[in-house]
């Protein structure tokens, strides 16, 4: 079915696919149109698939601005009233900045000062690399996100292609710092490739820079090699009626880890995907984060984890702290395929209601087709204990700073997760500034 969302975006396609990034090659076009033939059939999700039954994305767009967001040549400012201190959260940290806006890679406002064995390439400089095409080829059939991985695909017009060369270790983080500077929608995709033995950390934010009612739609798509470790750190803070939709695929060879931690503080509506899939023993993938929200904001977080071979660890943590109207929602899977003995996979979510309006939904799951593994998953959903406040307040503190010390030690289970440690303490930072008495989090 087509509805009028869907339908606005195949419009765009027909009219940008000419000028689309990669329009000369062939294999890409190619897929530009099959992509486009899935979403024409599939559509947008909607609470009907099991996967999506808690968040309504064909609903939320309608609130949405779904006009393509133009290329923002100009100045980028991040006005008074509307920025956070998530934009700076990074900056006492020494690092390549790369500034995107409206998804699209800003090279006057980047770091080009790149060491050796480290490649840093906008979207439209990248497609002809064959290890681009693989992960393009690939990233659908792997996760399962068939439709919204087909809208991306067949739109995608910025994001950034990232190579770590063999036995390269970067020594400064990589800052990926997404800025929307115009209502509409964007659509950026990201290629991250670590060769046999390397190792980087990269960190990401996304937050307005004027804008206030668009749509970011992302999928980033990562693949380790032999050996190779990413740290990976995500910070969520766009504006109160924007829509979020953020993808990641990761492929994981033999003793390769991958570290993923996102934090998700704005947004009317996002949802956050991750797509964990071992396709070597002996790897490993930690996929965490944190979430809180107020007001009527819905964040939803999705993880699969395939332990697709034998001999691999993976663990999910996820702590969420609401208040308000709002609704959080975690929904995590794990999958242990025949033949995959010896797989330990592991999962938890923590909710924290600070108000009786606030909900919270959790599905956690099990599917295992092998014998010789250890697994489990739990979850629990409370609100700040009572018995707490009196006593912190019986020994001087106020009830705000009592109730804040309370939730920062709730979040601090997640953040010690964090292997990055300066990314570790920015984000306990900005979680101490949350639900105070008049806090917007703001700068």
């Amino acid at each position: 079915m087509t509805g009028e969302a869907e339908q606005l975006f195949i419009d765009a396609y027909e009219r940008q696919r000419a000028a689309l990034p990669g329009a000369g090659i062939g294999w890409l076009s190619q897929r530009r149109d099959e992509a486009l033939r899935v979403f024409r059939t599939a559509g947008l999700p909607h609470r009907r698939l099991e996967d999506w039954r808690y968040t309504d994305l064909r609903q939320a767009l309608g609130r949405a601005s779904l006009a393509p967001a133009p290329e923002h040549r100009g100045a980028v400012l991040l006005p008074a009233a509307e920025a956070r201190a998530s934009a700076a959260a990074f900056n006492a940290i020494d690092r390549h900045v790369f500034v995107f806006v409206n998804g699209r890679l800003r090279v006057d406002l980047s770091d080009a000062a790149l060491p050796s064995g480290v490649e840093v390439l906008p979207l439209a400089d990248a497609l002809d690399k064959s290890w681009v095409r693989l992960l393009v080829e690939t990233s659908a059939a792997t996760t399962g996100a068939t439709n919204v991985i087909a809208l991306n695909t067949a739109l995608m017009q910025g994001g950034v292609a990232i190579h770590v060369h063999k036995g390269v270790r970067l020594e400064k983080p990589l800052h990926l710092l997404f800025l929307a500077a115009d209502d509409g929608a964007f659509h950026a995709r990201n290629f991250i490739r670590l060769d046999e033995g390397a190792s980087a950390s990269i960190l990401e934010t996304h937050v307005s820079a004027g804008a206030s009612r668009y749509f970011a739609d992302l999928v980033t798509d990562v693949s380790l090699a032999d050996g190779a470790s990413l740290d990976h750190v995500k910070v969520q803070d766009e504006a109160p009626n924007a829509i979020h939709l953020a993808t990641l695929s990761a492929h994981l060879d033999a003793r390769s880890k991958l570290s993923t931690f996102s934090m998700t503080l704005g947004g009317g509506v996002s949802r956050s995907q991750s797509f964990i899939r071992f396709e070597g023993e002996e790897a490993k993938a930690e996929v965490n984060g944190a979430t809180a929200l107020r007001g009527s904001q819905h964040g939803d977080h999705f993880v699969l984890v395939d332990h697709a071979v034998p001999h691999c660890t993976s663990g999910t943590l996820f702590k969420s702290v609401l208040d308000g109207t709002s609704t959080g929602v975690f929904q995590g899977r794990v999958v242990v395929r025949e033949g995959a003995q010896k797989s330990d996979g592991r999962q938890m979510t923590n909710a924290l209601l600070l108000s009786r309006d606030a909900a919270m939904n959790a599905k956690p799951e099990l599917e295992i087709y092998a014998d010789d593994v250890q697994c489990a998953h739990g979850s629990t959903i409370g609100e700040l204990s009572a018995q707490a406040i009196f006593y912190l307040r019986s020994r001087g503190i106020d009830e705000a700073t009592a109730r804040q010390l309370l939730i920062s030690a709730f979040l601090d289970e997640a953040f010690e997760s964090v292997p990055h440690e300066a990314a570790r303490e920015a984000l306990r930072a900005l979680a101490a500034g949350w639900f105070q008495p008049g806090s917007e989090v703001a700068s």
